[in-house]
């Protein structure tokens, strides 16, 4: 069983290495598909003679994604195109700065892009140009979403802000009625609150994994970190660009605005729809599954099998592996669902995917149009089992 606290998290160990046992306090049915998932994968590595880290198809793909964002920003802050050619490019340069979120820093703050952790610290810093704080980011996501997914008053990811409601304890009102349409301009936003609200709001809070204050150095790399996102996207232009001030700042809105966007929808794909569990701890500050069950019945996969999404995503479309195997690079990804599938098959545990992005999105608007209206209660108690009844579409065979 996992203990969720509120202030002072406790720690969760990695998926458990061959001939190591899951946690002693966890059952044996819950740990089974995990330990025999951890198995396979690591003699899918030692059969094929395979690192789990970024291999040539990974390394091309970030040089891909790098060239890209820096060819897009020299177009559009050095003022090379008539203003009404480069406000579309804005836009493109803003989804590909998502993408070099996705598929470079996500695994580098994982410390899965490479054995080398200064390789992955470097890589990592990809996040604090894009404008949002890779330190801030390694306690909410890797601890404490990682840890207790889709746990509500636990998940920062359930707390989009007033108006959305994505935790199923909260009561919705009025103005959460038309949310599944609301959602959509309201992402547009989602990295302007990242950037000059939610990172902030984070360092001057107590990390989780030691309830310890940020210090000094953190909070002035922050600012830094900060400033130099300000002074490339903003600064640069209006010195260089010679488009007006007010062109610059809609070309700027439109670039943090279109990365927002992105990030939101690929991201709320995995835990926002239908199928995925709201597990709620008990009294004593419980969960009833243990942290290897935990993802099973909280995450879902996305267009596994379609070459875009695998490549623009970074692994996010494969985020029931991603959650058992966070130290493993994402390019790997696809050749480990099928084991994991199998495993849970097997197990009668559940293995959520929707096999088109367009049937994902529609069950996020589906659960984004129950959760904003008046709702019997849909918080899992601590007794509740995982039923292989859950709604999930079926196994993939190995």
């Amino acid at each position: 069983m996992q203990r969720v606290h509120t202030g002072l998290f406790t720690r969760r160990p990695r998926c458990p290495r061959p001939r190591t046992p899951c946690p002693a306090s966890a059952s044996t049915a819950a740990t089974a598909p995990c330990e025999t998932s951890c198995a396979r994968a690591e003699a899918y590595f030692a059969d094929g003679g395979t690192k789990k880290t970024a291999n040539a198809a990974m390394m091309a793909k970030t040089v891909f994604w790098l060239l890209a964002a820096a060819l897009l920003y020299a177009v559009t802050a050095g003022g090379a195109l008539p203003a009404l050619v480069t406000w579309p490019l804005a836009a493109l340069l803003g989804v590909v700065m998502a993408a070099v979120g996705f598929n470079v820093g996500h695994d580098a703050i994982h410390g899965a892009w490479l054995e080398k952790q200064w390789v992955n610290r470097l890589l990592a810093r990809t996040f604090d140009r894009l404008g949002a704080s890779a330190t801030t980011w390694a306690e909410a996501h890797n601890f404490v979403h990682h840890t207790y997914t889709n746990v509500p008053g636990v998940d920062h990811d359930l707390e989009p802000g007033p108006f959305m409601v994505f935790n199923p304890e909260k009561t919705p009102s009025t103005i959460h009625r038309y949310q599944h349409i609301d959602a959509f301009p309201l992402y547009l936003l989602t990295f302007v609150v990242w950037v000059f609200k939610k990172d902030f709001v984070r360092v001057r809070s107590a990390d989780p994994r030691t309830g310890e204050r940020h210090g000094v150095a953190d909070v002035v790399g922050g600012l830094a970190w900060k400033l130099a996102h300000l002074a490339l996207l903003l600064g640069v232009p209006l010195l260089r660009s010679g488009y007006a001030p007010w062109q610059v700042f809609l070309g700027y809105g439109t670039v943090i605005a279109a990365a927002g966007f992105t990030l939101a929808v690929v991201l709320q794909l995995a835990h926002v729809v239908e199928g995925t569990l709201f597990p709620a701890p008990d009294g004593d500050g419980r969960l009833s599954r243990s942290w290897t069950a935990h993802p099973l019945a909280t995450t879902a996969n996305f267009a596994p099998r379609r070459r875009f999404w695998n490549f623009f995503s970074g692994g996010l479309n494969h985020q029931i592996e991603h959650h058992l195997f966070y130290k493993i690079s994402h390019i790997h990804y696809p050749a480990l669902a099928p084991i994991v599938a199998d495993v849970a098959r097997r197990h009668g545990a559940p293995y959520l995917e929707y096999p088109t992005f367009r049937a994902a999105l529609g069950s996020h608007v589906a659960t984004m149009k129950r959760l904003g209206r008046p709702r019997p209660r849909l918080v899992t108690t601590t007794t509740t089992t995982v039923s292989p009844t859950t709604p999930t579409t079926p196994a993939r065979a190995a």
